[in-house]
């Protein structure tokens, strides 16, 4: 059966839930690439997870939740409650996994109804202090921001509390699991809530060894090993949480949700769905989601209804008595009624959509918009599907659900009617949620007192050239190179904060044969010059204060470009920092 909206509007008409006990502590705890094949509860016999199996047979286990196929989209949209699309944070990376400073956030609701509020491990969702968490209504942080993952999971130095960064001791899960403690431990006695977003299992694939030899002593490969490894260890950390909350007596008043980001990253067993994370099949947007809530929601209830991470803030609100912003569309529906007495379904379709760059509906005209490194995923991925059980995909596929979970068996052509339906109904979700949106990086700030000097990230610069081009080799070695022409440069948007006088600094590489060229730095009407040093080599980076230059407040354009050019090339710049000094 094809849902229409006529039967679904009425269906979904349900009235409000009305709370008379006292408002819940509230902790959402995320992982990173779980999918929801990795947990033992979904048939997987090879992953111990005893804790999250525990947690879903004492509260509600839906078996069709989904999150959008990566990570910053899902996290813009579940504390938001709206499409990412929306929200600014369209991508993982280059200054597209920003939430737009006007959004308003779960944290800053709950914050304003008495909730002590804390963000404890991985935000991704902007690189710079006007996107903080503690901007956006998380009154504590503990964790990484800058990026979507740390390179160390021992002993890191990649991690901040609040403002300030911080080097730890110890394996990161442990870490964050530690500091969220504490800080539960500070604040058990008001209402909170805590956004506790692990960064395990994504990659690199980190765990100690014992976790490893487990699952190598089962047969796994070594890469399966480590990520069942991950999970593991994760999830003997929540039972940690879970001891917490009984050493205290406040599991009855304590809604406990349990997710993933995204699809799996894991090949070893899929529980027969097709797809990883990034795609939109099953596989890669399909998500484990408990709602555990003992008193309150019945234990061991199984929910067949599909439902999605837009969705969790109305539900949050509606059973903390907090009031939904009145001010935007939210795209989410509260799914109290459905978790406490099976009320209907919250939804007659979803949508789920994402590519490199920009959203798109339709092959692009023209694939040079996007860097050659983007070109593979500049591409329509999108689907959508409705309560019967189809669903159509970007490429054309449709699949019933209810009797293909697998998505092996492709019926568009016996049911093209049900596809052109499905695909205006994706036009109409397309072109609502991506109007008026420029999707353009926001331009950084610079002069901020509590982010002064700057960093210019080199992945939130447009280079501009034949041959200029961005290389990125980790988070933390990502490059411009073969700056081979006077033509060649590279420019970010800036917002000058504050008038003055700044220091502009360039740590790169350059060989002592190739030293000697001449660059040029411009903002605004402010220009300087300056001569490439030498240092030990291309991908040997030393810092070298370039000159300064006197900006106006307001927007700007920051340029770096060759002057003149000695042995073919300027250099390999590393990074380029910009302070306020007078």
């Amino acid at each position: 059966m094809l849902v229409t909206r006529r039967s679904f509007v009425a269906a979904a008409a349900a009235p409000a839930l009305r709370l008379s006990q006292p408002r819940p502590n509230v902790i959402l705890v995320i992982t990173d690439d779980q999918g929801w094949f990795d947990v033992g509860i979904h048939g997987n016999p090879h992953i111990e997870t005893p804790v999250m199996d525990r947690i879903a047979r004492e509260g509600v286990r839906f078996q069709r939740f989904y999150c959008s196929p990566v990570c910053s989209p899902t996290r813009a949209a579940l504390l938001t409650g709206r499409h990412y699309q929306r929200t600014g944070a369209i991508d993982t990376y280059k200054g597209r996994d920003t939430l737009s400073a006007e959004e308003i956030t779960l944290a800053q609701v709950l914050g304003q109804q008495g909730y002590r509020t804390a963000c404890v491990g991985k935000w991704h969702l902007g690189r710079y202090m006007k996107y903080h968490p503690n901007h956006r209504g998380f009154q504590e942080f503990f964790g990484f921001w800058q990026y979507g993952f740390i390179n160390r999971y021992d002993d890191s130095d990649e991690l901040w509390h609040n403002k300030r960064p911080v080097v730890t001791t110890g394996y990161i899960t442990d870490v964050l699991t530690e500091q969220a403690l504490a800080w539960l431990e500070q604040n058990r006695q008001h209402p909170f809530f805590l956004y506790l977003a692990y960064n395990a299992p994504h990659s690199p694939y980190l765990v100690p060894d014992s976790y490893i030899a487990r699952y190598l002593k089962k047969g796994l490969p070594l890469q399966e090993a480590r990520i069942y490894g991950m999970i593991t260890a994760l999830d003997e950390n929540l039972g940690r949480l879970l001891a917490w909350l009984e050493r205290w007596k406040l599991v009855e008043n304590t809604l406990l949700i349990f997710m993933s980001d995204n699809g799996g990253v894991s090949r070893y067993y899929s529980c027969g769905l097709r797809g990883n994370k990034g795609s939109v099949y099953e596989g890669g947007i399909r998500v484990p989601f408990f709602v555990r809530w003992p008193g309150r929601l019945p234990a061991g209830r199984v929910v067949d209804t599909m439902a999605q991470h837009i969705d969790i803030f109305p539900t949050l609100c509606e059973l903390t008595g907090a009031p939904l912003p009145k001010d935007r569309q939210l795209d989410g529906r509260s799914l109290a009624p459905l978790i406490l007495h099976g009320g209907p379904a919250p939804h007659a379709w979803l949508f789920h959509q994402w590519n490199r760059v920009r959203p798109l509906l339709d092959p692009p005209a023209d694939v040079s918009e996007a860097p050659p490194d983007e070109r593979k995923a500049f591409r329509p991925n999108w689907a959508v599907h409705d309560a019967s059980g189809y669903k159509l995909i970007s490429t054309g596929e449709l699949f019933e659900l209810n009797k293909d979970p697998g998505e092996q068996h492709d019926i568009a052509s016996a049911r093209p009617e049900v596809a052109r339906e499905l695909r205006r109904r994706f036009q109409e979700f397309f072109s609502d949620v991506t109007r008026g949106q420029q999707y353009r990086r926001v331009p950084i700030e610079v002069g901020r007192e509590d982010e002064n000097p700057v960093e210019l990230d080199l992945t939130w610069s447009e280079p501009v050239g034949k041959k200029v081009r961005p290389t990125p080799r980790h988070y933390n070695r990502d490059t411009i190179e073969d700056w081979s022409e006077p033509g060649d440069f590279i420019r970010w948007n800036i917002e000058v904060v504050a008038a003055g006088k700044y220091e502009v600094t360039l740590e790169y590489g350059c060989p002592s044969d190739q030293a000697g060229s001449r660059y040029q730095i411009s903002a605004g009407r402010s220009r300087l010059e300056a001569a490439v040093m030498p240092t030990a080599g291309n991908m040997v980076f030393q810092p070298f204060v370039a000159g300064t230059l006197e900006l106006s407040k307001g927007p700007a354009v920051f340029e770096i470009k060759p002057v003149t050019i000695r042995a073919g090339r300027l250099m390999t710049l590393h990074k380029v920092w910009v302070k306020k000094i007078a």
